[in-house]
């Protein structure tokens, strides 16, 4: 009894493997169906892991394979892992064969690459969800300087008509009315201050028309450009002309590039320096001599 409470060593599941040209798929078989819930799968280029208390399997691969594409599929008793290769080609065996110092050589090689791409992965996901955060506040932006935009141009397309009609009377009773003129400067272009701003989109909400068209409001920041916007929505990368992290990377190497050109231009201070303080060292022995 007094050996039952120590430590016990895991057990190694049963398992079966299949393989095709592009892929390894192992079915391991669990004798509990409710200890399936607890079961946890890892996988990295050149290992398989399953560990489902009392359960523990690891598979060193023969092949490389692509961990990121790989699939688990837990069913009641049962725990199957589909792993694409990256090679295609048939294995003659499962599991890597060499030296076991050489084998877990690879696999510790493996496991650190996961951990380098995760954390890259973690940090794309950041980035993204703050590029996805700045598109919202720019596109707030877009609504809000269309409106304004809408209210200027109208305000401008009713001062030109009022300003006609003024010019239009002034001629009427001077005697100096000019039909054609006066057609001219009824088709003058609106342009306001939001319109230089434009990147794109619709620049004019009225003129030229289909009747009943709702133009599409105007987009004022290349963030929110819907040809570029609408290709991204769907990625889960970051856009890298907006990334802020290539910013602080450019701006640490401007930083090296200071502190180098720094570092250069005091030593050569200190040559000059030196070679001025030798020089009067010379000219003084001379004098004395």
């Amino acid at each position: 009894d007094g050996k039952s409470g120590g430590s016990r060593m895991p057990l190694t599941p049963k398992y079966t493997w299949e393989q095709d040209e592009g892929s390894v798929t192992l079915t391991i078989t669990l004798t509990s169906a409710a200890a399936t819930r607890n079961a946890r799968v890892e996988c990295t280029d050149a290992m398989v892991k399953v560990t489902c208390p009392p359960y523990f399997l690891q598979v060193d691969l023969h092949g490389d394979v692509h961990e990121q594409q790989s699939r688990a599929t837990l069913l009641p008793g049962v725990v199957s892992v589909k792993v694409p290769k990256q090679q295609a080609g048939l294995w003659p065996q499962l599991q890597a064969k060499g030296a076991a110092a050489e084998v877990k050589e690879r696999r510790v090689a493996a496991i650190e690459e996961k951990r380098v791409r995760d954390i890259a992965l973690l940090e794309d996901k950041k980035e993204k969800k703050r590029q996805d955060g700045d598109y919202v506040f720019h596109k707030q932006w877009d609504l809000e300087k269309e409106e304004k935009r809408t209210i200027e141009r109208l305000a401008e397309i009713h001062k030109q008509k009022a300003e006609q009609e003024v010019y239009a009377w002034a001629d009427k009773s001077e005697g100096r009315e000019n039909p054609e003129e006066a057609a001219a400067g009824g088709s003058a272009t609106v342009d306001t201050y939001f319109d230089k701003q434009l990147v794109e989109g619709v620049r004019e909400l009225e003129d030229g028309a289909a009747d009943g068209v709702v133009p599409l409001p105007g987009t004022y920041h290349k963030k929110t450009a819907r040809t570029a916007a609408l290709g991204h929505s769907a990625s889960a990368a970051p856009r890298n002309e907006f990334d802020l992290r290539a910013e602080d990377e450019r701006f640490t190497e401007r930083q090296r590039k200071e502190v180098e050109e720094r570092e250069r231009k005091a030593r050569e201070d200190e040559e000059f320096r030196e070679a001025r303080a030798e020089a009067a060292a010379g000219g003084e022995k001379g004098r004395g001599e």
